[in-house]
């Protein structure tokens, strides 16, 4: 089957996360895994999500090359139904094409060239957009014994990705009695008690701009929302405050569990003496491969051209782990989740080329 061809039918399941169903196309590869010469095929089911796992050659794999099969929504915009492909040009479009069916078409094409020399595992999972569900029952699950290595595909043009922020959300609620606005004086405005955390927040990010390694100066952090009012005339009963930071990569990069623990202090100092709830949303590492040089084999001379990228990837769950990883795919960051989202035909065959010789 043609790479391109291999793309049509990949963008043709509609793997929404969470509209869509990851199912079906993850028992379609573990078919096709067979087909070209797995010697194991495992599916596995995560809640609604599931991934597929395929191990090649005949000793444990050391090393295991990732993509995720589900996409983000259908942006608005799409000028032709997001699950057709469509070619313009030298441009491939539809949903998932950059993020990242087409390195998913490339690993595909890459078995079908020939027999594979190298123990390898191939891991399709799902749940990468949202929850990430998929990639941590997969790194818990007996089948990730072993690993040492991993290449992790998003959209970084062909180019080695080698460091990352990681990402954290939390919230702070407050609640008190409410009531007519007129009685104010008398009452506790949840609304108010959490501006003064959330202008505490800020001045945490201001203080840590600059700070950090070259390239991840500051923590990014971003007071998102501050809901719970009502009307003009009425002291609301319960606040929300909800906020984001991205710390840096690299042992000089403070970690999201020390920032939360920073954070959490500087809201209750600002909300004292109401008691605050504090939920941590969501904490995921920042990333950095700890052995690049490892990696020159896999790739050749792009890896003396690695790069640092502007968005989080589960290669921090591999890290985290203990497993080395690197990020790699064809694609443009810029036209992922984009409407008219498209993969170049070139970067497709170059991807599809890296591939090749990474099973070989």
């Amino acid at each position: 089957m043609a790479l391109v061809d291999r793309l049509a039918e990949l963008v043709s399941f509609d793997t929404q996360n969470p509209e869509g169903e990851e199912r079906p196309l993850c028992h379609r590869l573990a078919v096709e895994l067979g087909a070209l010469g797995a010697r194991s095929v495992d599916e596995v089911e995560v809640g609604d999500h599931a991934y597929v796992y395929a191990r090649f050659g005949t000793e444990l794999p050391r090393l295991v090359l990732n993509a995720h099969v589900d996409t983000v929504p259908a942006n608005s915009g799409y000028s032709s139904p997001p699950h057709l492909l469509v070619r313009r040009g030298d441009r491939l479009h539809g949903l998932g094409t950059c993020d990242i069916k087409g390195a998913i078409a490339g690993v595909l094409e890459a078995l079908a060239t020939g027999p594979v020399n190298r123990s390898v595992g191939v891991l399709f999972s799902g749940d990468e957009e949202r929850g990430g569900s998929c990639i941590r029952a997969f790194l818990d699950s007996e089948a990730a014994r072993g690993l040492e290595r991993a290449i992790v595909c998003e959209p970084t043009g062909c180019r080695v990705g080698i460091r990352h922020r990681g990402i954290g959300a939390a919230t702070a609620t407050l609640e008190g009695p409410g009531g007519h606005s007129s009685l104010v004086d008398g009452l506790t405005n949840p609304v108010a008690v959490l501006a003064r955390a959330a202008v505490a927040l800020d001045e945490m990010g201001l203080e840590h701009k600059g700070k950090g390694p070259a390239g991840f100066e500051g923590i990014h952090l971003n007071v998102a929302a501050l809901d719970g009012g009502i009307a003009f005339n009425v002291v609301p009963t319960r606040a929300t405050l909800s906020f984001s930071l991205r710390p840096a990569p690299g042992a000089i990069g403070a970690s999201v569990e020390q920032l939360f623990a920073e954070a959490e202090r500087r809201v209750r100092v600002a909300a004292a003496p109401h008691p605050i709830v504090w939920e941590v949303v969501t904490s995921s590492p920042p990333f950095a491969t700890r052995d690049i040089p490892a990696f020159a084999p896999l790739f050749g001379g792009r890896i003396e051209d690695a790069v640092d990228l502007g968005f989080w990837t589960e290669a921090a769950r591999f890290a985290e782990r203990g497993i080395d990883a690197v990020v790699f795919g064809p694609g443009d960051v810029a036209q992922a989740h984009a409407a008219d989202e498209f993969v170049t035909i070139a970067d497709l065959e170059a991807a599809h080329a890296v591939f090749a010789a990474v099973l070989r």
